[in-house]
C-alpha cells in the first residue's frame, strides 16, 4: 500500500466512524429498556463490576446463549460508568462505528475494490436494520461478535494472500485468525458458521480452490479442509457450550417446542422478509410474530423467490462469482439465527441481519458496478444513486432510532401489533412495571386471545392479577399455566408466592420444594423456603436455605443481608454466628458501595455480635446519617436506637418468634 493509499484508507475509516457516531448521537441520552434492566441493572452478577462476573459469565445461559465475553463487557461498563445508561450506549455505538470501518478494511483487503467496499461499509453502517443492535444495550453480544469475527476474517485473508510468499509472520496471521474466532464465539454463538464462509471465500475472491503444479485439485481440497479444522473444532465446542449453558439453566422458552415443520416454514419466510426489509425497510421493530398458518400461495411465492435467486447465483457463478459468494454469505451467516433448532420465541429480529447483510450488500454493490461499466455516464449516475440511497438510509435510521428512547416508545412500535401476541405481552409487562394494572390486563388478555395455550402469557396475567390483590384469580392462571406445561417452574414459583399471599405457607412450601426437585439450582426457591421457615419459627432451617441459595448465586443483596441479620440478631445463641454475619454484611455493603443504609445497619449489628462495639457504633451512625439523608426517617430512628445499645456494649437481639 502506497502512502497515498494509506491516507485515503484512513480518511474513509474516519469518515465512516465519525458519520456513524453523528447519526446515532441521540442514543447517548437514551435510557435503559426492560431487558437492559433485567439482564444488567438488576443483575447482581453484572451491576457491581467485573469482580462478581467472571465465574458466572462462563456458566450462565441467560439470554438463551453462552456469551461470556458479552457479559464481562457489560460488567466492565458497570464498573466504569455505574448504572448511568449513557456510557453503556456509548460503548455500543463506538463498537458499531468500528465494525463499519472494519467492513471496509476487510472487503478492500479481500477483493482489492476500493469504492465498492466503501459502499458496502456505508450501507452496513447506516441501514435502519442495524439500529437495533447499535441502540439496544443488551445486544452488545452481536456487536462484539461482529468485531472479533471481522478481525478474524481479516487475519485469515492476510494469511491466505501471503501463503505463497511464505512471509515471516504467516503463522501469526493464522493463529490470530483462530484466536479472534474463539473470541467471537465467546461473544455470541452466531459466529459458528465462519469455517463454511472461509471455504466459500477460498473459492471467490481468494481463488484458492484452483489446482496448481505443486498441488493438484485433490491435494488442494484436502489442504483447505485440513486448514479449517481448528475453526471447526472451535465451532463444535461453542455449540456444545451453548447447549450445556442453556439446558443447564433450564431457561428454554415454552414456545420453543414448536414442531419442526412450523420452524422450517418460518425460517423460509424469515429469509424472504429479511430480503424485503433490506430493500424496503418498513414496519421495523423489536418483536416479530410467528406466522403459524401462512397462506399457501404466499409460501409458494416465497419458495419460488428464494429458489430463483439461488439458481441465478449458481448459473452466473463463472461470470459473476460475487452472486454465489454474496448469496451464500447471507444464507450461511443467517443460518444460526433462523431458529431451526429453536430456543426462543422470536422467528426473526433486525439484529440477526448484522453480519449476513454484508454478503447481501456485497452482491448488490458488485452487480451495480458491473452494470454501470459499459455506458460512459453510468458510473456518475450510479454514484449519485448510491448517495441518494445512503441519504434515505440515514433518514430512516434516524427515525428508527427514536423508538429506542425508552420502553414506552419501543412498545408503541410493535410490528403487526394486532397479530403479535408477544408484542402485547411485552407491553403488558411494561405496564405492570409502571403500576398501570388495568391497561396491563387489557394488553395481556389481547395476547391470550391470540395464543390461549401459551403458559408464559398465562403467568404474566397471573402476575397482573396478583399485583391487583386478586389472589384467587391469579392462582387459577398459574395453575392453568402448569396444566399447559407442567415443567414450567416459573409458574410454580409464582403459584407458591400466591399461596404465601393467601397465608397458606404449607401449600407454598410444597410448590417451592417441587421446584427444587425439578431444578436443584433454583436459588429463588431456596430463598422463599427460608422465608416460610422464618414464619414457622424454624430459624436453623432458614439459615440452611439461605446458605444453599447463596452457594448458587453469591451476589444476591437481599439474601446476603437477610442471612447476616439472622446470624447477628437471632435470640437463640445456637443460630448466631457473628464472624459469618460480618463477612456476609460486608459483601452486601461492598456490592452497593456502602450506599445502602439497611445493609450498613446489618453490618453494625454483626460487628456488635462479635464484640467490636466501637466499629458497630461508627457503622450504625453512618447507617443513621444515610437513611436520614434519603428521607427514610423510620429507618434512621431504628439505627439510632441500636447505636445506643452498642454504646452500652450490648448487641441487638430480635424478639423470640412464636
Amino acid at each position: 500500500m502506497t502512502q497515498k493509499d494509506g491516507w485515503r484508507v484512513l480518511a474513509v475509516c474516519l469518515a465512516l466512524g465519525l458519520a456513524t457516531l453523528g447519526l446515532y448521537a441521540p442514543a447517548f441520552s437514551f435510557g435503559f429498556v426492560s431487558q437492559d434492566l433485567l439482564w444488567i441493572v438488576n443483575n447482581p452478577h453484572i451491576n457491581q463490576g467485573l469482580a462478581g462476573a467472571f465465574g458466572w459469565a462462563f456458566q450462565t445461559g441467560l439470554g438463551n446463549a453462552w456469551q461470556p465475553l458479552a457479559w464481562l463487557s457489560h460488567a466492565l461498563d458497570c464498573q466504569m460508568f455505574g448504572l448511568k445508561p449513557g456510557g453503556h450506549h456509548a460503548v455500543n455505538l463506538v463498537l458499531h462505528a468500528l465494525n463499519s470501518a472494519l467492513v471496509f478494511l476487510v472487503l478492500r483487503q479481500l477483493t482489492g475494490a476500493f469504492w465498492r467496499s466503501v459502499a458496502v461499509a456505508a450501507f452496513f453502517a447506516w441501514h435502519p436494520l442495524h439500529v437495533e443492535p447499535a441502540a439496544w444495550i443488551v445486544q452488545r453480544n452481536g456487536l462484539l461478535c461482529a468485531f472479533f469475527w471481522l478481525l478474524s476474517l481479516w487475519a485469515y485473508v492476510c494469511y491466505a494472500q501471503n501463503l505463497k510468499s511464505q512471509i515471516s509472520n504467516l503463522k501469526f496471521h493464522y493463529a490470530a485468525a483462530v484466536v479472534l474466532f474463539a473470541l467471537a464465539l465467546m461473544s455470541a454463538p452466531v459466529a459458528v458458521t465462519l469455517p463454511v464462509l472461509l471455504l466459500l471465500l477460498d473459492w471467490w475472491p481468494l481463488g484458492r480452490w484452483a489446482a496448481t503444479p505443486e498441488r493438484p485439485a485433490a491435494k488442494q481440497t484436502v489442504f483447505l479442509l485440513v486448514e479449517k479444522i481448528p475453526f471447526l473444532v472451535l465451532s463444535i465446542a461453542a455449540c456444545v457450550m451453548n447447549t450445556l449453558a442453556v439446558h443447564g439453566n433450564q431457561i428454554l422458552d415454552p414456545i420453543a417446542r414448536l414442531p419442526f415443520r412450523i420452524r422450517f416454514v418460518t425460517a423460509g419466510l424469515s429469509c424472504f422478509r429479511y430480503l424485503c426489509k433490506s430493500f424496503w425497510p418498513s414496519d421495523l421493530g423489536a418483536l416479530y410474530p410467528f406466522v403459524m398458518h401462512p397462506p399457501k400461495l404466499q409460501l409458494i411465492g416465497v419458495a419460488l423467490a428464494l429458489i430463483v435467486v439461488s439458481m441465478v447465483a449458481v448459473r452466473v457463478r463463472k461470470t459473476r462469482p460475487y452472486w454465489l459468494a454474496g448469496w451464500l454469505w447471507f444464507l450461511a451467516a443467517l443460518f444460526p439465527a433462523l431458529n431451526l433448532a429453536q430456543t426462543g420465541a422470536q422467528p426473526m429480529a433486525d439484529r440477526y441481519m448484522y453480519i449476513p447483510s454484508i454478503g447481501l450488500w456485497m452482491l448488490i454493490c458488485w452487480e451495480a458496478h458491473d452494470l454501470a461499466a459499459a455506458p460512459r455516464f453510468a458510473r456518475a449516475a450510479l454514484g449519485g444513486l448510491c448517495v441518494l440511497l445512503l441519504a434515505a438510509c440515514c433518514a430512516l435510521s434516524w427515525r428508527q432510532l427514536g423508538i429506542w428512547r425508552n420502553e414506552g416508545t419501543l412498545l408503541a412500535r410493535i410490528p403487526q401489533s394486532e397479530a403479535n401476541p408477544f408484542g402485547h405481552a411485552d407491553d403488558a409487562a411494561y405496564l405492570l412495571q409502571q403500576g398501570q394494572l388495568v391497561q396491563a390486563r387489557t394488553e395481556c388478555e389481547k395476547a391470550i386471545s391470540i395464543v390461549p395455550n401459551n403458559p408464559k402469557v398465562q403467568v404474566l396475567l397471573g402476575d397482573i392479577l396478583l399485583g391487583g390483590h386478586n389472589i384467587d384469580e391469579a392462582i387459577k392462571r398459574y395453575q392453568s399455566a402448569l396444566r399447559l406445561d407442567h415443567t414450567f417452574e416459573t409458574a410454580r414459583l409464582e403459584l407458591g408466592r400466591a399461596f404465601l399471599a393467601q397465608n397458606r405457607p404449607a401449600d407454598a412450601a410444597e410448590e417451592f420444594r417441587t421446584v427444587l426437585h425439578n431444578q436443584p439450582r433454583n436459588f429463588e426457591a431456596h430463598n422463599l423456603l427460608a422465608r416460610i421457615c422464618l414464619m414457622q419459627g424454624r430459624a436453623a432451617v432458614a439459615v440452611a436455605e439461605y446458605r444453599a441459595s447463596l452457594s448458587l448465586q453469591n451476589n444476591q443483596l437481599d439474601t446476603l443481608n437477610n442471612l447476616a441479620w439472622l446470624l447477628a440478631t437471632d435470640p437463640h445463641p445456637e443460630i448466631r454466628h457473628g464472624a459469618e454475619a460480618v463477612q456476609l454484611a460486608r459483601r452486601a455493603c461492598w456490592l452497593t458501595k456502602n450506599q445502602e443504609p439497611v445493609f450498613l445497619g446489618t453490618l453494625a449489628a454483626a460487628l456488635a455480635e462479635t464484640g467490636d462495639f466501637d466499629k458497630a457504633v461508627e457503622t450504625g451512625k453512618r447507617a443513621h446519617d444515610q437513611a436520614l439523608a434519603q428521607g427514610r426517617k423510620a429507618l434512621a430512628e431504628a439505627n439510632l436506637q441500636m447505636v445506643d445499645l452498642y454504646r452500652a456494649h450490648k448487641p441487638f437481639r430480635e424478639k423470640p418468634r412464636p
